[in-house]
């Protein structure tokens, strides 16, 4: 059997991660403990569906489409392209031509914004990278149903209207937020995805891994 080397580009939850402003900070409390004298170890967890390394469900912003239960698995698990696009304040239409993609399913943008997971205080930047309008387009047309990029938004931080997100989950494409590629070279991988199933629900906190066979 082939060797398969695993990435995992998940973020650790701790409360010190950042949350998108305006939300509430996350708190994980541990309620049993065995070195208190209690019988268990034992936690709650209390953030938003949001927060982290997690999926955006189409009905984030658009009402009557996928919510997190109702996306197929097989749109979370696959072929992925990773593009490392460098230091650009933002993803366009014209920087995607230049890597003369073909059609795909699932492409994940690798950014600086990964470098901030290695500050220590961690902290908010409201200057990531993120895709514009006319690049969301582009990647419609490809047909892809999966995007993923390294920090907390698809859409850049003075983009109030969300048009990144709202072209996107019209077409039931996915999103995957806060994502870790501090250790990922562009290439092709096998992506697994693997959000809470959370009813209803409009976004959920994810384990997100690569696979590339050797």
């Amino acid at each position: 059997m082939p060797k398969s080397n695993i990435i995992d580009i998940s973020l650790p939850l701790h409360p010190a991660l950042p949350v998108w402003p305006g939300d509430p900070p996350a708190i994980i409390e541990q309620t049993q403990a065995i070195a208190r004298g209690d019988s268990y170890n034992s936690s709650r967890l209390q953030c938003s569906l949001h927060w982290g390394t997690h999926l955006d469900a189409p009905f984030h912003l658009i009402q009557n489409k996928w919510s997190i239960d109702q996306i197929p698995p097989e749109v979370l698990l696959g072929k992925v392209q990773v593009v490392e696009v460098g230091e650009t304040p933002s993803i366009t239409r014209s920087i995607l031509g230049k890597y003369h993609l073909k059609p795909l399913e699932r492409i994940i943008f690798k950014t600086h914004n990964s470098l901030f997971w290695s500050e220590r205080p961690l902290k908010f930047h409201p200057e990531f990278t993120a895709l514009t309008a006319d690049a969301a387009e582009y990647l419609q047309e490809l047909g892809v149903k999966l995007v993923g990029i390294d920090y907390l938004s698809l859409d850049l931080y003075e983009s109030k209207e969300l048009p990144v997100h709202k072209i996107l989950y019209r077409k039931n494409v996915v999103g995957v937020e806060g994502l870790d590629l501090r250790k990922v070279s562009p290439g092709q991988y096998d992506l697994i995805c693997l959000p809470l199933k959370v009813l209803h629900g409009d976004g959920a906190l994810a384990r997100v891994l690569l696979s590339k066979k050797s």
